[in-house]
């Protein structure tokens, strides 16, 4: 069979992108040992290493162990060899880090909107600046950004976002015209996906779901190793799948979705209610008597203290969380569900709440093997996610 120059062009692409992923898992691995894991013979894989080595993607770190013949050179991730941007925008505000390629956030900065999230453009553009500031002298790559809401990814326009009132937002033009480099946008809640399928725990997994629990409720959907957009780039929407009868109105227009009880919002408005009505709680302490001042950081305590008030709505929120999850494995019957966003810090109480709920809702041949598992990146999973945008489309053009 004879090949054409652009056959010769995408098979290298490939083997590339294929060594690189292995040494991404691996760390330090040899040519040999990545030859045999990918089956590519060892001139193809010397071929495509030095190719990296040049790129300054891998590098060279020292002499491996041998059980017999000549030691082998070992190779390695250069972690620092590419640098980008994750900027995860929320509803109050929007965060940037640099982010390096082992997923090492080497610095951050955040920025609250001004009372004017309607026109939060140069907010977020005033985020990245300071970011960069931090680093100065360092090359970056290009920008990843998580954005609130629906994200048409084929033409990077934010379809809608509900928390800032707008629609047909054009950010990646907006962003790229100020800060001169390639920029990558999609939901966050995708990019939360794909950064725990590249640093967190769904490495490996081809099938799962991610939930992004904080401010809103969203998740990102990945089937055979790919994001699932769906149809009008909404998959994922699961905080709005209804969990209470004649509940809350949401912001959507509907009653009861999972979005008005299992929030941030939604703990900390229930904990001063229960307060309110003459409930004990170490919360009136720490707060010293101000309960406009309770935060995440303030609940994580009092749980740990054993706090009943507090524990007692973690559990309730985690049921109507496990209910939700419940009709997710039921209609994908995922490998795994990771628990992320900005409630994550909370949960280790959370979490058996939801894997027991999820569980026993589920259909037995749907749940069997399902992994329900707090994300490893923690609160860190919006702007290293965001990045991984940006490290996503470096793997597909290398």
């Amino acid at each position: 069979m004879s090949y054409t120059i652009a056959d010769r062009y995408l098979i290298k692409k490939l083997n590339t992108n294929s060594i690189l992923k292995v040494v991404l898992e691996k760390g330090a691995v040899s040519r040999a040992d990545i030859a045999k894991i990918l089956n590519l013979t060892p001139a193809t894989v010397s071929s495509n290493i030095n190719s990296l080595i040049r790129d300054g993607l891998v590098h060279e770190v020292g002499i491996g162990s041998s059980n017999g013949g000549r030691k082998p050179m070992m190779i390695e991730l250069n972690e620092n060899g590419k640098l980008f941007i994750g900027v995860d925008i929320h509803k109050d505000g929007v965060e940037a880090a640099i982010v390096n390629l082992a997923g090492k956030i080497l610095a951050r900065s955040e920025r609250q909107f001004n009372g004017h999230s309607t026109e939060f453009e140069d907010d977020v553009v005033a985020c990245i600046r300071n970011v960069r500031d931090f680093l100065p002298n360092m090359k970056l790559d290009g920008i990843g950004v998580g954005m609130h809401g629906i994200v048409d990814t084929n033409q990077s326009i934010s379809i809608y976002a509900p928390a800032m009132s707008r629609r047909n937002i054009a950010l990646k033009d907006y962003i790229e015209k100020k800060e001169s480099l390639p920029v990558f946008i999609d939901n966050d809640a995708n990019a939360m996906a794909i950064g725990e399928s590249w640093f967190g725990q769904a490495k490996g997994v081809r099938n799962y779901i991610f939930l992004n629990v904080g401010r809103g409720i969203g998740s990102g959907i990945v089937i055979n190793g790919e994001l699932f957009h769906g149809n009008r780039y909404a998959a994922g929407e699961i905080g709005h799948i209804r969990v209470v009868e004649s509940g809350r109105r949401c912001v959507c227009g509907k009653y009861g979705c999972l979005d008005t009880v299992a929030t941030e919002y939604s703990i900390i408005r229930d904990v001063i209610n229960a307060i309110h009505t003459g409930v004990s709680s170490s919360i009136t302490e720490l707060s010293k008597g101000d309960l406009s001042t309770i935060d995440l950081n303030m609940l994580k305590e009092a749980a740990r203290l054993g706090d009943k008030c507090v524990l007692e709505a973690l559990d309730k929120m985690g049921r109507y969380i496990g209910v939700a999850v419940s009709y997710a494995i039921n209609m994908m019957n995922p490998g795994m569900i990771v628990f992320g966003g900005s409630m994550s810090v909370l949960g280790e109480y959370i979490i058996e709440s939801i894997r027991s709920t999820a569980i026993n809702l589920s259909l037995d041949e749907c749940a069997e093997g399902v992994f329900i598992v707090i994300s490893s990146l923690r609160d860190n999973a919006g702007v290293v996610g965001a990045a991984s945008l940006g490290m996503q489309n470096l793997f597909k053009s290398t």
